[in-house]
Formats: C-alpha cells, sequence, structure tokens
C-alpha cells in the first residue's frame, strides 16, 4: 500500500475515458464518459438513492448489505493493483476512519507514515496482498463516514470499471463492457 504521484495515473484514466470535476472547493469527482460506459450499476435504497438515469441497474440495499455486497465485488474485481483516488482529500478519509480502524495494526503503521500526503489526492496504491485492508478500509469509510468529500473512487488496475463509493451509500458502478458487468453481478447475489 502506498501513495502514488497523481500525475502517474494520467493515462490510465484517459484509457477509461475518466475525466476531473472540482464541485466548490472540498469535492474533485472523477466523472467517466457515457459512451465508454456500457454498463452502470447502483446499490441505492431510500435514505441514499443513485439519481441514475432508466439504463441504471439499481439494487435496493440496506446500508448492511450494500457494505457486505461492495466487500464481494472488491473481492471479485481487486486482482493485485487497485488504486483509491479520494473525492477530497486524504485528511477527512483518516479522520473518518481513525476510530474503526484503531486496532488495525497494519493501517496503524501506514496511517503514521501518511501524514505529509493528507492534504493531497494522490491515488492509493493496493498491491496484492492489501486486499484485506483494502476491504477493512472501504468497510470503516461505508460505516463511519459523513460527508460526500469523504467519498473515494475504486479503479482496479488492468479492468474497465470505475467504482465510486460514497459513505452511507449508493455505490456506483461503471463498466467499459457487458461481460465484466456480468461477472462482477454474480457478486450481487452473495
Amino acid at each position: 500500500m502506498d501513495f502514488l504521484p497523481e500525475q502517474e495515473i494520467t493515462d490510465l484514466l484517459e484509457e477509461l475515458s475518466v475525466t476531473h470535476h472540482a464541485d466548490g472547493d472540498a469535492c474533485i469527482y472523477l466523472k467517466i464518459d457515457p459512451s465508454f460506459a456500457a454498463i452502470t450499476n447502483c446499490f441505492c435504497n431510500e435514505s441514499n438513492p443513485c439519481e441514475g438515469d432508466s439504463g441504471t441497474f439499481c439494487l435496493d440495499l440496506t446500508s448492511g448489505q450494500m457494505v457486505e455486497t461492495l466487500v464481494r465485488v472488491i473481492r471479485k474485481i481487486h486482482d493485485g493493483n487497485s488504486l483509491l483516488v479520494p473525492v477530497g482529500k486524504w485528511r477527512s478519509v483518516f479522520d473518518a476512519v481513525a476510530f474503526s480502524m484503531a486496532e488495525n495494526d497494519v493501517w496503524q503503521e501506514f496511517d503514521a507514515s501518511a501524514t505529509i500526503k493528507l492534504n493531497t489526492r494522490d491515488p492509493l496504491l493496493f498491491e496484492t496482498g492489501d486486499e484485506q485492508i483494502l476491504i477493512d478500509l472501504i468497510t470503516a469509510l461505508m460505516n463511519d463516514a459523513e460527508t460526500p468529500e469523504q467519498g473515494v473512487f475504486l479503479i482496479p488496475a488492468g479492468v474497465p470499471m470505475l467504482v465510486h463509493i460514497q459513505p452511507g451509500g449508493p455505490v456506483k458502478l461503471w463498466f467499459g463492457n457487458s461481460v465484466l458487468a456480468d461477472e462482477v453481478r454474480e457478486a450481487y447475489a452473495g
């Protein structure tokens, strides 16, 4: 697990037809070109609607089910390298998960060394052995974070996919092809 300079993922974002869009001073959202995203899925509920269009496959889940389903999706798609890109700055994410991750030794060691990166939006790379810490972090974020700038985007390397994880939901998934969408959809069933 390590931070990468934001410039190092420029080619990947271009390949996925992803652009940055600011929303005020605190949030920068990644947007995928609709012509690239063949399929859009969403985990949502009455409290956290997805606001998707008629082509979005929406799965109505409680907050707990949303976290469980997202964990299964991560296990399905994390195949060695995945990136997390924060909506806001890392400080808000680290603050949100501090209590839940306090007993996680791997996270505590990383947290202590990450101080100089907390005021950045540099992507965080999770490698092969980091799947469980990625899952723990996303679970803590979904359960403990409260504001939009504490959200993150998950980009699995080598997979035409973008996931927007918003605290408490909704979770939006954009797929570059229907075969990948079908494979990942298998994880929804549990």
